[in-house]
């Protein structure tokens, strides 16, 4: 009898639990605000087990320290856990240390037409002939010793480029994987492509205002041509 007694205590203090009670009486309010606390609580509790089953799923993350690992220990591990940070004893290392870069020449540049062979053979060959001043044959070994020039120029700008590059430091304060190492690799290379093209453009084009803004006179006079024009009269003009 207590314990129906108990029961009947209990199940009538949940029936009429109230956690929204205010100073209205009427019946068709306290209704309301004990299906408001039924429902309150129901989602409560809804809402704590939800919470406990994603708690109690959730992996928990664990922090292990392996001291100097292997090149081979650091893939294995970056392959199998997704947060693998291995730091680096030296933050920066020159390029010259790990990378090495080749380049070739355009066809022109690494031709015969460049050599002293070939520009002592075009000067003797003009020499025994008096050649007019436009005729490319006048001015061909001439040419030739700029193209030569031109060549060398791209060469150095090439070589300076280069030695700037291999003295530069490739800085990480921890140990990349591949495809980030290559993508950062990758783009400095680039960049030092466009820079040593621009260097290049630069050095050419004050040669060239050089040149032009002070009207050189070169030895085989292709700069200026005198024309002799006989007028009607007898007399000799020049232009």
């Amino acid at each position: 009898m207590e314990r129906e007694s108990f029961v009947r205590r209990k199940r009538r203090a949940f029936i009429e639990l109230n956690l929204f009670e205010t100073d209205i009486v009427d019946e068709h309010s306290v209704h309301n605000q004990r299906w408001s606390t039924r429902i309150y609580i129901f989602v409560l509790i809804f809402a704590m087990m939800i919470f406990l089953v994603y708690t109690t799923l959730q992996a928990t993350t664990k922090q292990i320290e392996v001291l100097n690992p292997s090149l081979f220990t650091y893939f294995h591990l970056y392959s199998k856990y997704e947060n693998v940070k291995c730091s680096c004893t030296e933050i920066s290392s020159s390029y010259q240390t790990f990378v090495e870069l080749s380049f070739l020449y355009h066809e022109v540049c690494q031709s015969d037409f460049i050599s002293q062979k070939w520009i002592d053979f075009l000067f003797d060959n003009n020499k025994s002939t008096i050649r007019y001043a436009v005729d490319f044959r006048a001015s061909a070994s001439n040419q030739f010793q700029v193209l030569r020039e031109l060549c060398q120029l791209s060469l150095t700008e090439v070589n300076d480029s280069l030695e700037i590059f291999y003295k530069s430091e490739f800085i990480s304060g921890h140990l990349l994987n591949e495809d980030l190492f290559n993508a950062q690799l990758d783009a400095d290379i680039l960049s030092f492509q466009s820079i040593t093209i621009s260097n290049f453009r630069r050095s050419l084009g004050f040669m060239r205002s050089f040149t032009f803004a002070n009207y050189f006179m070169p030895a085989i006079k292709t700069a200026f041509s005198l024309v002799l024009v006989a007028s009607a009269e007898g007399h000799i003009a020049s232009q």
